[in-house]
């Protein structure tokens, strides 16, 4: 039966597929080179697209969401999502790969940027951060977990089972989707303008809000920190440091198994500590975490060993930010502009995200000092954006 108040696991699993399709071939980033006779910068364009693409969709797939509804969004960018699996799955050359990224990552963001608007269309009070701390960590636990399985996946089958997976698992989200999920937008008022100026008109509206740049800011920044060591830490810790494909993703798990654990503290504080106050103890703590990793690699620890405790603390920043910047982000913007506002949260983030990604991929990965700078510059960033923008805004 198809309900306005979806489970919430439904929503993460929409998410999860997103999220996983991200970062599940990145142990196979290596051989994918090898068998396709590239530069590991080349291959590397294969996750560069992905999240210039996923970016771009969601500002169409947000506002649209406003107009014609969360649910027929949602479930043709599954399809779109599934078909794009399965042409990664068969590409012959790293250029229909890259093409085939293309289309897969248009359909991935609509679990992202709807799952979140559906979070907030049916969900308010306490509940709502709660319930987005839930989806935060799928987010943080998706393309954590997925490399783990990308190895294993890997190992025994080859580099293309990991889009096969993907695949099996965009299906099997539309279907659960095609039963369960009702409409949750609340109605839209009659058009009294035209499709491109309304369309413009929600973003404007967005942008007029002072604390919604600012907690974007921070939950980007948060992000963004994520995507520095997943975008470099394959080649660091598989050809540098010699850790097995296999075990790569233990190391991602030390990230994301915090910010689960940091996530589900900031859910117990909820009512208890105001929630845009753990904005910036997350932000300091992710700090802290990658200047320790600068501080290993300027003492010669360049081992796998050296890496877990400022991962952890990265993790941890992350689980105590996100979720409370996300929640408060999408509060702060008019019930009927939270489609727009969620593609455009995610759009900064994966611009964002892809950029930097591009510039870990063309700098040495001798040490993991380079990395450690890159999450302390965007721990900098979201704390500047949050005390301007936020702590300094007459609601602060």
């Amino acid at each position: 039966m198809r309900t306005t108040k979806p489970p919430i696991w439904l929503l993460m699993s929409a998410t999860v597929s997103s999220q996983m399709a991200l970062t599940i071939f990145l142990p196979s980033l290596p051989t994918i080179a090898n068998e396709l006779s590239v530069s590991y910068g080349t291959a590397q364009l294969t996750l560069s697209i992905y999240l210039f693409a996923f970016a771009f969709a969601q500002l169409a797939v947000g506002p649209l969401s406003d107009n014609l509804g969360r649910r027929p969004l949602l479930l043709g960018s599954l399809v779109v999502f599934t078909i794009g699996s399965v042409c990664c799955a068969i590409s012959p050359t790293i250029e229909t790969l890259i093409a085939s990224r293309l289309v897969q990552a248009c359909g991935a963001c609509g679990g992202v940027v709807l799952g979140r608007a559906i979070v907030r269309d049916s969900r308010s009070g306490p509940e709502a951060p709660r319930a987005m701390g839930y989806m935060a960590s799928s987010m943080a636990l998706a393309p954590a977990l997925s490399p783990l399985l990308g190895g294993q996946l890997l190992g025994f089958f080859g580099w293309r089972s990991n889009f096969w997976f993907t695949a099996a698992c965009g299906v099997a989200v539309l279907v659960l989707v095609w039963r369960i999920v009702g409409e949750t937008a609340p109605k839209a008022a009659p058009r009294t303008t035209g499709v491109v100026r309304d369309y413009l008109d929600g973003f404007r509206a967005v942008l007029r809000e002072r604390r919604f740049i600012g907690l974007m800011t921070a939950t980007t920044c948060a992000s963004a920190g994520f995507n520095v060591f997943f975008s470099g830490g394959p080649i660091l810790l598989i050809q540098v440091m010699g850790v097995a494909v296999e075990t790569f993703g233990w190391f991602t798990l030390a990230w994301a198994g915090n910010f689960v654990l940091g996530s589900l503290v900031s859910s117990r504080l909820q009512g208890r500590v105001k929630s845009l106050l753990l904005i910036p103890v997350g932000q300091v703590v992710l700090t802290i975490g990658a200047l320790a990793m600068m501080a290993t690699a300027a003492l010669g620890y360049v081992t796998p060993l050296a890496l877990i405790v400022p991962l952890v603390l990265m993790g941890w920043g992350n689980g105590l930010n996100m979720p409370n910047a996300m929640a408060n982000a999408l509060s702060a913007v008019p019930a009927s502009r939270v489609g727009a506002a969620s593609a455009l949260m995610g759009f900064v983030q994966m611009v964002t995200a892809a950029v930097l990604t591009l510039l870990v991929g063309y700098v040495p990965h001798d040490t993991q000092m380079n990395i450690g700078i890159g999450v302390a510059i965007t721990g900098i960033v979201g704390l500047i954006g949050w005390w301007t923008l936020v702590r300094r805004s007459p609601a602060g």
